[in-house]
């Protein structure tokens, strides 16, 4: 998916944006959990709500903004009322979160009644911009990880549980009104 196909596809896309053709840019903004892109994947009706799905998501985001400014994104899939996924944090969050972690609420112009997930496990801030989401719907559970700088894997376990038959919408949100993302 290239920044000008997230485009076309979007059924949502936030305004304070800019793009080229290798990156999207959302910029700060007044609202806290935000939703910035919502892209469907599956239409409505195409799943049973008990198929068996597993989504691999690769994630790549501006690792010099990620370093050096205020940039935690969630990343994830909603039945476009409930939201699953992961939350990506920057170089400058404490050592005391994870380098990512799971994250559930329900959909919307905003994320709302958010749920962080293993998200307090002191580990090394691992900073890297690729990391991979694996999402076993049917299961309830996920993963995030990246390969490089010696590796990092965390998992979730959700209470939420997606209807498949409603469709499933890619999902981005940031996290304060501060963050940017690239």
């Amino acid at each position: 998916m290239t920044p000008n196909w997230l485009e076309a596809h979007a059924s949502y896309i936030n305004s304070l944006l800019s793009s080229t053709n290798e990156q999207l840019t959302f910029k700060p903004g007044s609202l806290t959990s935000a939703a910035l892109l919502k892209v469907p994947i599956i239409p409505a009706d195409k799943l049973e709500d008990s198929s068996l799905v597993t989504l691999n998501i690769v994630v790549s985001v501006d690792e010099d903004i990620g370093k050096n400014e205020d940039s935690d994104p969630r990343f994830g899939v909603s039945d476009g009322v409930s939201f699953i996924g992961f939350e990506r944090v920057d170089k400058t969050t404490p050592s005391s979160y994870s380098p990512c972690f799971g994250v559930e609420g329900t959909s919307g112009n905003r994320l709302t009644g958010r749920k962080n997930i293993g998200a307090s496990s002191p580990s090394p801030n691992i900073y890297t911009g690729q990391f991979v989401i694996t999402l076993k719907l049917n299961e309830r559970w996920g993963s995030c990880s990246q390969v490089n700088n010696g590796g990092f894997v965390k998992t979730a376990t959700y209470n939420k549980r997606l209807l498949l038959s409603k469709g499933l919408i890619f999902e981005v949100y940031k996290d304060d009104n501060q963050n940017k993302l690239g």
